[in-house]
């Protein structure tokens, strides 16, 4: 009897476990488990919610749901199966002790990844040694990316923001550019407003609390620009657009955020869109 119990509970009636949603999950393909797929995570979910006791297990196969979403597309009941377990795995967490190693790591990763002062000389390190590393190792850190090109310097009537990013900048650092280069073409200024982490990566770790940090931290980036007519912000990273069009759900219950959250989820756009 809660606002997010009540929330789950319209999303379980929706399902009917047919089953097809575990045709586009990638975990379920890989591993072959039922729950290690939508329907499985699903039942899992359920119990908790209804008060049965989540142990390591429950724990396991839903820290292995990449939260794509690929399911929500899927599915033939307009399950939203991403609000679901975004509900679930807090509430999974509180219950199940993860032991020092799997906590510091969880922690390591909420505030190294989030921010590019700490990313980038590490990735930087990573493939400097890269030739060095083992083979496993070594195909989990990329070459250097090419430098970011030249940003246009023109200035259009129509302006349209850029989220930039936390790891996008030191990956792929022309990505935005290039998009800028695009739009300019298009007769459109892409706008960037010192906006960082979009808070995917704390909120998918059940750090919701860091999450909403960011989120209101991008907002207030945003907002001047908004309320001076900027007509959409550019999302060129597909996992930050679906976190950005989240924000309108996390910060529901914020009385200082939740309309602002609400024009900032309608606004943003993949670069697809554009």
């Amino acid at each position: 009897d809660t606002p997010e119990g009540r929330e789950a509970d319209a999303i379980l009636r929706k399902c009917v476990h047919c089953g097809f949603c575990n045709a586009t999950c990638p975990t379920y393909q890989l591993l072959g488990d039922e729950l290690d797929g939508p329907p499985g995570r699903i039942y899992l979910m359920k119990q908790v919610l209804e008060g049965a006791t989540p142990t390591g297990k429950t724990l396991l196969h839903l820290d292995r749901c990449l939260t794509c979403r690929a399911c929500d597309t899927t599915c033939p009941s307009g399950v939203e199966y991403g609000r679901l377990v975004d509900i679930g795995r807090p509430l999974v967490e509180e219950r199940v002790t993860r032991g020092p190693l799997e906590s510091a790591w969880r922690r390591m990763l909420i505030e190294v990844i989030p921010r590019p002062a700490l990313f980038a000389p590490l990735l930087r390190l990573g493939q400097l040694v890269r030739p060095l590393l083992p083979a496993g190792l070594k195909r989990k850190v990329p070459p250097p990316a090419a430098a970011a090109g030249a940003w246009p310097d023109t200035v259009h009537a129509r302006r349209m923001l850029v989220l930039e990013g936390c790891v996008q900048p030191a990956l792929s650092p022309d990505t935005n550019a290039a998009a800028a280069r695009v739009l300019d073409r298009l007769g459109i200024t892409l706008v960037r407003a010192h906006a960082g982490c979009c808070g995917a990566v704390p909120f998918h770790l059940n750090a919701h609390d860091d999450a909403r940090i960011h989120m209101r931290r991008n907002i207030d980036a945003w907002w001047p620009h908004i309320e001076q007519g900027a007509e959409a912000i550019v999302i060129t990273a597909s996992g930050c657009g679906v976190m950005v069009k989240d924000y309108a759900h996390a910060l529901a219950r914020d009385p200082a955020y939740a309309e602002k959250a609400k024009r900032v989820s309608a606004l943003s756009k993949d670069i697809s869109e554009v």
